[in-house]
């Protein structure tokens, strides 16, 4: 299964299931920055590197990996 995410600023409420599966389990995680009191997503974080919003992240079954805009 090849699948690819284009990370958006709503990632973190309609993220695909393949991904949705993996938070806090294998390694992917949302991250956040405060701006005038409320949260916004700055970015997904797989293993070690970054997905911005824009960057595209593919899964082909078995691992993730980060495309850059």
């Amino acid at each position: 299964m090849k699948a690819t995410y284009i990370v958006t600023d709503v990632a973190d409420r309609i993220a695909p299931k393949w991904l949705a599966n993996r938070i806090s389990y294998k390694g992917v995680k949302f991250l956040y920055t405060f701006d005038d009191g409320k949260s916004v997503l700055k970015g997904v974080r797989i293993g070690d590197e970054v997905a911005r919003i824009g960057d595209a992240i593919h899964f082909d079954g078995n691992r993730m990996s980060i495309e850059r805009r």
